[in-house]
């Protein structure tokens, strides 16, 4: 089963099982159903969480749902993308799609195998500019890059420069963001508080986020995506 598909069929699951609350549901154009795609790497894909519907992008979307019943979210992130995979691989998908968001996770696989910050900095605007042209009426909300070295994986000299190289990142993905109008979430900082709790945090991989370390980084997602999304709405009301 496509990924997409299984998403879908989580969602409609999900959906299933509000409608016997008493939740009021949103009227007018901010109310109706959304379109998210997401792009990215094993973060973006859910890689460390106990089931599909535990990563954080699709916890975040699952609080889009509440809002906006009927939305749907297509997720064409790949494990082991680099931000020039992304845009070799998954943003071309976006000229065969109609989006309401475009949600973007990468940077922590080109921290760990150190590319340049500057070549990093220069294929993820490259990114941004594409899925512009390509979806001119959606909402880009850029993920930021967590903190690699929060990894027990990493140590000594091979740990400062990871976790230095997502700092740049990090800073990279924040500026391209502010320059092309897009949301940026902060995942660095989501990631820095739980320093002291890593062992929670991280999944059994020791890399990934389990699902404690999924939820906290979709309650930074999830208003920031809600928040774009109804953005995008206001600016086609007036359009």
């Amino acid at each position: 089963m496509r990924r997409s598909a299984l998403l879908g069929a989580l969602a409609a699951l999900a959906a299933c099982g509000r409608r016997t609350r008493a939740h009021p549901v949103p009227s007018g154009p901010l109310g109706g159903p959304k379109r998210i795609v997401a792009l990215g790497d094993s973060l973006a894909f859910g890689t460390g969480a106990s089931a599909p519907d535990r990563g954080f992008i699709f916890r975040a979307y699952l609080r889009v749902l509440a809002q906006h019943p009927g939305s749907r979210i297509d997720d064409f992130a790949i494990p082991g993308s680099t931000a020039r995979d992304v845009l070799r691989l998954q943003v071309p998908r976006l000229a065969h799609e109609t989006a309401d968001a475009v949600v973007v996770c990468v940077g922590g696989n080109d921290a760990v195998r150190h590319v340049a910050p500057a070549d990093f900095a220069q294929t993820y605007a490259r990114l941004v500019a594409r899925i512009r042209v390509l979806q001119p009426r959606a909402a880009i909300v850029c993920c930021g890059v967590p903190d690699v070295g929060l990894s027990p994986l990493f140590t000594g000299v091979d740990h400062a420069e990871v976790a230095g190289l997502s700092r740049a990142d990090d800073a990279a993905v924040r500026a391209v963001a502010a320059r092309n109008g897009a949301t940026f979430v902060d995942l660095y900082a989501a990631t820095v508080r739980e320093r002291r709790d890593a062992n929670r945090f991280l999944s059994e991989d020791r890399f990934h986020p389990s699902d404690a370390g999924d939820a906290a980084l979709a309650d930074v997602l999830a208003p920031a995506l809600l928040r774009a999304l109804d953005r995008g709405a206001l600016l086609d009301t007036h359009q």
